[in-house]
């Protein structure tokens, strides 16, 4: 997900009770047929469901991660289970796999496609910095940016913050559209309580903010460079190592020459100590020599995304500083001091300078698929369908989407999603169970790319088994694994309108604590489906401190739990498909978010989408994106006096806006341009 006790009755066992207070009440739940008498005996199912998720979450799996053996192991795996269940899986080209692309991981290109060089101006006749830079040595490009060769005039901004809230701008008086921008890491003022930024690192720190800012002001490339107070901050940590270092060595020393008579033991130990000792001598005064200079590792920014062409570099000062000295008259370290003393910024033009290269990210492109199952049915509805999904990727070893982003184990997800997946198969087996075909097919979807942005469900809903207009509703489970306090919580139950009695009858013979949501709105894939008008109800049993961590294994899973919401869920699906009448789709206001001081804006990003734009794949009804005239399939390119390539740059130029501003947006749209105009919002808290 993007982000128990027993039953206390017979009631559902039977069935029959369960069917009596609910017939009469409302049409949607009456249930043509006694899911009760397909229940297995509960010992069973909870040894299956245990299985499932022990599998899925083993570390085999490999956390499920895009672009690792695991997930498509798992996704085998599923495709297996669903056909010994005996679903029909001869679905696509023979086999139950929808597949889709996705771009992962980033590497350096050729030397030839890597090279960088300064030019001076003419006629000076000044050779400083002219001669071609030495790849690995002096420049690395960084897999945040893309590919392009360039020749641009150069521009120093300090540390490429704008920030209205407090008046810093490095891009105020400059124009650097064109350009390539000179940048120095982390902010102004470092460390001091006082700074505007604050003490600790602020979001102007980061690489992906940074460089979504120079995209917005119209910069053609950047160059990033190490400032000095990182530099002697990680010069002195290293020292430090070292000198505690060559500190056991001489202890090692004075312990051995105290000693009256050594033997074979105690020589050994004294080698032991000095040999250590000197391995982390060499290795610290390495690293005192890189803290001095550093150069960044190709990823060190992270592994960006095929939508951003920017070229990126990182360079070392002693490589930088002196085209900045004879341009400006002042050395970078002038330059950081003038604008930690005044609080302002100093960014200047390169007057007659260019820098002239070529960058080379290659990237590489990976098949995911999404597993799908059908159960037929019989009758006059038989081509209407009910979905019912649940995601099965996870995150692999960690990354930037990790709550623990500093370690790279496997995150196993057994609550996210393997329980979803486990709880799939078990209403699969209990609607199977039932011995005669349902009204309406079932598609079972075990969805992939959630975590990346509803990239499965999205694909689906582009290519779907069923036209969309005869898919009836959706019903999604995503954390359903840590059942706790007997709550379970439903979103979705104001998409159609008989929804909400829905699950209060059906509760009437599984005994939740019911805590109901109305939006259709949220981070899993029920959203993609009610954003194309399917009435969607997706079930959660809450949030935990191991969301997102490795430590979300199954030794923390309530088995018996998801047994529960399987048969919960099995009803609900039963019931819709049963009643004649389909459910009445209802528009539902999206869900506030606490917190921020973002304005609201009110559309949602296709995460899937891998050129250059913001292409919305929803927009909110009554927002501000709406009002403005904006569309589902808009790609946004523009907004405001910033340009837009990512979904990043998107976040970082709204939150440079406050409610009740009047924003200019340019939108592709059916290959022409156009120009609309939107009022923001305030914040939703």
């Amino acid at each position: 997900m993007r982000h128990g006790q027993p039953e206390t009755t017979d009631v559902h066992r039977s069935g029959k009770t369960l069917l009596w207070c609910v017939f009469y009440l409302h049409p949607l739940v009456a249930l043509g047929a006694d899911p009760g008498a397909a229940s297995p005996p509960p010992d069973v199912a909870h040894a299956r469901i245990g299985q499932s998720v022990r599998e899925l979450a083993a570390d085999a799996m490999e956390g499920r991660g895009i672009g690792t053996a695991g997930i498509d192991r798992a996704a085998e795996y599923i495709a297996e289970q669903f056909a010994q269940i005996g679903l029909q899986t001869a679905i696509l080209d023979e086999a139950p796999f929808q597949n889709l692309t996705v771009t992962t991981d980033a590497s350096l290109g050729p030397a030839k496609k890597n090279h960088l060089q300064f030019v001076p101006p003419v006629p000076s006749g000044d050779a400083t910095g002219a001669a071609p830079l030495q790849l690995n040595e002096d420049f690395t490009p960084l897999a945040a940016g893309g590919s392009a060769a360039f020749d641009l005039p150069l521009a120093f901004v300090g540390y490429g913050i704008t920030d209205k809230h407090i008046g810093y701008d490095d891009y105020a008086g400059i124009d650097v559209r064109g350009k390539c921008a000179i940048i120095l890491r982390h902010q102004p003022l470092r460390g001091d309580v006082h700074s505007p930024f604050g003490a600790d690192p602020s979001r102007h720190a980061y690489f992906r903010t940074k460089i979504s800012n120079a995209y917005a002001h119209g910069a053609a490339a950047v160059l990033f460079c190490t400032d000095k107070h990182e530099i002697d901050q990680e010069t002195a940590q290293a020292r430090d190592r070292w000198q505690k270092a060559v500190n056991k060595l001489v202890t090692a020393h004075a312990a051995y020459g105290l000693l009256e008579k050594q033997d074979a033991q105690q020589e050994s130990e004294y080698q032991e100590k000095v040999n250590l000792a000197a391995r982390q001598i060499e290795i610290f005064s390495r690293q005192i020599r890189e803290a001095q200079d550093p150069l960044l590792a190709f990823t060190r920014a992270g592994n960006g995304s095929p939508d951003r062409k920017l070229p990126i570099f990182h360079l070392r000062r002693d490589v930088l500083d002196p085209v900045i000295k004879k341009a400006l008259g002042k050395d970078l370290a002038t330059l950081e001091q003038l604008i930690d003393e005044t609080g302002k910024p100093n960014s200047q033009l390169l007057t007659g300078w260019q820098v002239r290269g070529e960058s080379g990210v290659e990237r590489k492109v990976t098949q995911i698929r999404n597993v799908i199952g059908v159960l037929p049915a019989a009758g006059p509805h038989s081509e209407e369908a009910i979905v019912i999904g649940a995601h099965y990727d996870h995150l692999g070893y960690g990354g930037d989407a990790s709550a623990s982003p500093g370690r790279r184990e496997i995150h196993n997800g057994a609550d996210d999603n393997a329980s979803g997946v486990a709880a799939l198969f078990e209403i699969a087996r209990r609607l199977i169970a039932i011995g005669k075909p349902l009204p309406r097919k079932i598609i079972f979807i075990a969805f992939t790319g959630e975590e990346r942005g509803l990239l499965g469900s999205a694909h689906y809903l582009k290519d779907p088994l069923v036209p969309l207009e005869d898919t009836i509703a959706m019903l999604n489970m995503d954390m359903v694994g840590r059942l706790r306090d007997n709550k379970l919580i439903v979103h979705g139950t104001g998409t159609a309108a008989e929804f909400d009695l829905l699950i209060e009858r059906l509760n009437a013979g599984h005994n939740f604590k019911i805590i109901k949501k109305p939006s259709g709105y949220g981070p899993s894939d029920h959203a993609s489906f009610y954003e194309k008008k399917i009435p969607a109800l997706h079930f959660f049993t809450g949030a935990h401190q191991d969301y997102h961590r490795p430590e979300d294994d199954y030794e923390k899973i309530n088995v018996e739990g998801i047994e529960r919401v399987s048969r919960m869920v099995a009803d609900a699906a039963l019931a819709i498909a049963e009643t004649a009448a389909r459910p009445a789709y209802q528009k539902t206001k999206r869900p506030k978010v606490a917190g921020g001081r973002w304005p609201y804006f009110g559309s949602r990003p296709d995460y899937g989408y891998e050129k250059t734009g913001v292409r919305l794949s929803g927009v909110a009804p009554g927002s501000p994106a709406e009002r403005g005239g904006l569309q589902e399939g808009d790609v946004m390119v523009r907004f405001g006096d910033a340009d837009v390539a990512t979904v990043t740059d998107f976040a970082e130029v709204l939150g440079r806006h406050q409610a009740g501003d009047q924003v200019k947006i340019i939108v592709e749209r059916d290959g022409n341009k156009k120009t609309l105009s939107v009022i923001l919002d305030p914040p939703r808290k």
